[in-house]
């Protein structure tokens, strides 16, 4: 079944203000199925607990023969319905896809308490994704569990024992950790403030994948750049630069795939972008010398480019990468 089966009985009053019905939230998520930042987005298997009493629900244990009964959830609604309770139906509030439910059971004990539990898989939205230190980012997810009715009339508080992240996510690309559960208060779906209950837990990125796959490439082609100025013959220079601005087109078409359209450069845009400008004046400085050279003015040529070599090329990269990490790493 699809979507949240509690949700079957609601003409009765859950609570009244003088005494709201007290409800207890947890959600442990026991895989993390994909993570799509381009969606920004990310699909997981969560265990969701729901408890309360109501002493509505409350019956004899001696009458029955046993202190436990165990329902359906349907079935949950079905009898609250006749003795005129109601199960304290929830939404999650940044689902995006339908919630496919594995296995779903309810236990009611003779006091009235009930402890409901399903195992469900969906996707969630992430839009507190910040991408600005990509790929040094940490990205914070949430899974938001809300209450359909107004909080005077049903009020939602932590399951901490029963919260958090599985042992084995099944994630490769993130580190997942520092996992916590917060109430707070929203706007509901009724129109009007409601409890909510939020497991949020915090991603970062395996960074040796970004070392080997993309600073190291960027390191070589750097060199290779610097070692041109060693290269006597300007032409050729310039034909092994403009096959280096190819290589940073090719890598910036493969970033960006990664990525939805940001409205904002990146610390690997930056750096990017800069090596980009900088290949291009490579090839726009050895054109220079070039034309220096052809004029009889091969001796200012050579000055300008032993000063490339020690000074401007180097020193240059160095303010890139310097300012990179002040302005997008180091900066809140």
């Amino acid at each position: 079944m699809a979507q949240n089966v509690l949700d079957g009985r609601m003409h009765a009053l859950a609570g009244t203000p003088e005494n709201p019905l007290d409800v207890g939230i947890g959600i442990k998520i026991d895989q993390i199925t994909s993570v799509d930042q381009k969606a920004e987005n990310y699909g997981a298997v969560v265990v969701l607990r729901v408890e309360w009493t109501d002493p509505l629900l409350a019956f004899d244990a001696k009458e029955l023969g046993r202190e436990i009964r165990v329902f359906n959830p349907p079935a949950l609604a079905d009898h609250a319905a006749e003795v005129g309770a109601v199960v304290p139906a929830f939404v999650i509030h940044n689902q995006q896809s339908n919630k496919w439910i594995h296995e779903s059971a309810a236990s009611l004990r003779q006091d009235g308490s009930v402890v409901y539990v399903e195992k469900s898989s969906l996707t969630l939205q992430a839009p507190h994704f910040d991408f600005r230190k990509y790929p040094f980012d940490t990205q914070e997810f949430h899974f938001d569990v809300a209450s359909i009715f107004p909080t005077e009339y049903v009020s939602y508080y932590p399951l901490e024992e029963f919260s958090g992240l599985g042992d084995l996510l099944g994630e490769e690309e993130w580190i997942l950790d520092n996992a916590r559960v917060e109430a707070s208060k929203v706007i509901g779906i009724s129109g009007r403030e409601s409890d909510q209950v939020a497991l949020i837990f915090e991603g970062n990125r395996h960074l040796t994948y970004y070392v080997i796959r993309v600073f190291l490439p960027m390191l070589v082609l750097i060199t290779v750049g610097w070692a041109l100025f060693f290269l006597d013959e300007y032409r050729r220079r310039i034909e092994i630069a403009g096959g280096n601005l190819l290589v940073f087109v090719a890598f910036n078409w493969a970033i960006s795939a990664d990525l939805p359209k940001l409205g904002y450069l990146t610390f690997l845009d930056f750096v990017l972008q800069c090596m980009f400008l900088m290949t291009g004046a490579l090839i726009v400085f050895n054109v220079a010398l070039r034309k220096l050279k052809v004029a009889g003015r091969e001796e200012g040529a050579r000055k300008l480019d032993n000063y490339a070599i020690k000074w401007i090329y180097p020193l240059g990269y160095a303010a890139i990468v310097g300012y990179a990490i002040f302005a997008y790493l180091l900066v809140p």
